[in-house]
């Protein structure tokens, strides 16, 4: 089968995540070739994948000539020669299963580069590393958080991080914190967070109560409450017998990120799709 995989300049890190891994899970049985929506119409592709966040513009699925997935609908448009090809699903991990819906559920996947089968190393110095993702609506909460925290400790540090956290990255840090504020930020790599056997505090978002099994597998506060935010990361660092307890299940729970799990889902719609 061959793959057009499209990535919208508006799509999330997140989007752009799970495209790495779809790419890297298909690329051993399946032509994979990433191209934008006019390199797609010519590209011989049997089915297309778009990444992207937020609606789709209309015009370039004007007559799009492939079956599509995406992870975002198309615009409506309120005239008949403007109305696009809509895709034949449209995908999220939040989506609850509806049969016969166009919205289907589809799992996060981590880069299998994550699981390298060792935990983190940050551990063992004197001063505390926090990482995060940073995003600028999380950054107030970040200060204020870190504010509150030195009020008890002066040995606790936050490194933010403006890319992609690699796995040496989140291995030079101590915990891992996603302050989210928003129910569409995915962005907070928690689950590459969670594979590496980080402790986790993020935010209650959905898709963190998720990633966390309700609270199971990390520290779950509410968005925007620097106070909670902060007698949490006090625990996860400082607590051994409370974040250990999490650590351990969050080992035994991590697998569900691995990229086979999502392939499943992605290869049956596509081939139900393709002509």
């Amino acid at each position: 089968m061959r793959i057009a995989q499209i990535i919208f300049p508006n799509a999330s890190q997140y989007e752009r995540k799970c495209q790495r891994a779809d790419r890297d899970a298909l690329a051993g049985a399946h032509d994979v070739i990433v191209a934008t929506v006019e390199e797609a119409r010519t590209s011989a592709a049997d089915v297309a994948h778009v990444y992207a966040t937020g609606e789709l513009p209309i015009a370039p699925f004007v007559r799009f000539p492939l079956p599509y997935i995406s992870s975002a609908d198309v615009r409506r448009a309120r005239w008949p020669f403007r109305r696009a090809v809509e895709p034949d699903y449209v995908v999220s991990p939040l989506i609850e299963k509806v049969e016969e819906s166009r919205y289907q559920p589809l799992s996060e996947a981590v880069e299998e580069v994550y699981f390298g089968g060792q935990r983190a190393a940050g551990g063992g110095q004197e001063t505390r590393v926090l990482g995060t993702f940073v995003r600028t609506d999380v950054q107030p909460v970040v200060e204020q958080t870190l504010a509150r925290i030195q009020r008890f400790r002066d040995d606790v540090t936050w490194r933010l991080f403006d890319r992609v956290p690699t796995p040496e990255d989140l291995a030079g840090v101590d915990a891992w914190i996603d302050p989210a504020i928003s129910e569409t930020d995915f962005d907070g790599f928690v689950a590459e967070a969670l594979v590496v056997g980080l402790p986790v505090v993020a935010s209650r978002t959905k898709i963190n109560a998720m990633r966390l099994e309700r609270g199971r597998t990390g520290f779950l506060v509410p968005p925007r409450d620097p106070n909670e935010l902060a007698h949490a990361i006090l625990a996860a660092l400082f607590k051994a017998e409370v974040a250990g307890t999490k650590s351990n299940a969050a080992r035994q729970t991590v697998s569900k990120f691995r990229g086979k799990q999502r392939l499943r889902v992605l290869l049956h719609m596509y081939e139900t799709i393709v002509p």
